[in-house]
């Protein structure tokens, strides 16, 4: 992993294969990524990752959090650095979402985490999260931002995971 990370070009597609009790560990590539970044979180509220990454020593100063888990499960907390979407299968408002953080972060190139592509297929189908990943990768390209996509390969199906080897420039498993 260390080897992939060290040798990122200017423009990557990244996948991690992360299983959810190895999750953290793929944060790690926060040290290696120096510009602003943003992580989309399908699968936990932004303050409780964000608290985690903290307490693993990871850097979060420059990252900014779009947030589609706290308000499904009425959290109280929100953090000054997250936007807040009503729910991880609203994909239609976590576009608008990304698009506005990604533009408001400025001209330049960024970093986008989506966390976890794999989550999706709790409420789509198939087809439909091949849609949103061929359409997602296109606008990240756009808008000269480099995806790190986080999954759990044994969650993905073969033709999803297909698309991943076409597209992105490195795999990596943690």
């Amino acid at each position: 992993m260390q080897h992939v990370l060290n040798h990122l070009p200017n423009r990557f597609i990244l996948g991690i294969h992360a299983p959810f009790e190895k999750r953290l560990q793929a944060y790690k590539v926060l040290h290696k990524v120096t510009t602003p970044g943003i992580a989309v979180t399908l699968h936990r509220p932004a303050h409780i990752l964000s608290d985690m990454l903290q307490a693993q020593g990871l850097p979060t100063n420059k990252l900014y959090f779009i947030d589609t888990m706290s308000k499904q499960i009425q959290s109280p907390f929100e953090l000054s650095n997250a936007s807040y979407v009503g729910a991880p299968f609203d994909l239609g408002r976590l576009d608008q979402a990304i698009e506005h953080v990604v533009k408001a972060h400025g001209i330049g190139t960024k970093f986008l985490i989506l966390d976890s592509l794999s989550d999706l297929l709790h409420y789509y189908d198939e087809a439909t999260v091949l849609s949103f990943l061929d359409y997602f990768l296109d606008k990240m390209r756009r808008l000269h931002t480099n995806p790190i996509l986080m999954y759990d390969k044994g969650r993905l199906t073969r033709r999803i995971i297909k698309r991943l080897q076409l597209y992105c420039n490195h795999l990596i498993e943690v």
